[in-house]
């Protein structure tokens, strides 16, 4: 599936957002991607999507609102996701790691624009709107470290919080640098360095 088709099919499960919302947050996050968040004014947005940028407030309250609607889409994304890959607890942990590992290479790849946006952009949302995002975006990974150590007991906490971090963060630098169009490939080898990284043997 293209991103902009995945983008497009994960905005549109929000029941809160019409037709129109969705139109402009697809072009929105096209736009933040393309040319940053602060370089992207509401006239921008509503000219991409075909409205005037004052038409734009009819839908949000402002740019910030659209951001944040924009990184909640990804936050969702990852705990649904992440919470699909541990729902079986009589699984082997280490099937469940790799199944993780799948879905989330996979995942961000399929949806380029929201994985970067949310760790590119977040700085400009207000402070209590970042430690809210932050707190659940830490507790996200706090899933990834305990699956880890399971299936890799001689891990330290520090040593696996370290590799859960560098590989979300290889993931995102990967995707900034715009390495390739072929994403059913880039997904295939962000997989393969995924599970090097942390170091999960694989014969699934």
């Amino acid at each position: 599936m293209a991103e902009s088709d995945e983008l497009e099919s994960l905005i549109s499960q929000g029941r809160k957002h019409g037709v129109r919302k969705r139109v402009i947050l697809l072009q929105a996050a096209r736009l933040f991607v393309e040319r940053g968040y602060a370089d992207t004014g509401i006239d921008d947005i509503g000219a991409a999507v075909g409205i005037s940028g004052p038409a734009v407030y009819r839908h949000f309250p402002g740019k910030q609102a659209i951001l944040l609607a924009l990184i909640e889409l990804s936050l969702e994304r990852l705990r649904e996701g992440t919470r699909a890959a541990l729902a079986d607890r009589d699984r082997d942990p280490r099937e469940a790691l790799v199944a993780l590992v799948d879905w989330f290479s996979r995942s961000s790849v399929e949806n380029r624009s929201l994985t970067l946006i949310m760790q590119a952009e977040l700085l400009w949302l207000p402070e209590r709107d970042r430690r809210r995002l932050n707190r659940q975006m830490r507790q996200i990974r706090e899933e990834w470290v305990g699956l880890l150590i399971e299936v890799r007991p001689e891990l330290s906490d520090l040593a696996a919080r370290i590799a859960v971090t560098s590989v979300m963060g290889m993931v995102t630098a990967v995707l900034a640098a715009r390495l390739s169009d072929d994403i059913r490939a880039l997904g295939v080898h962000l997989r393969a360095q995924m599970l090097a990284v942390l170091h999960v043997p694989t014969g699934l």
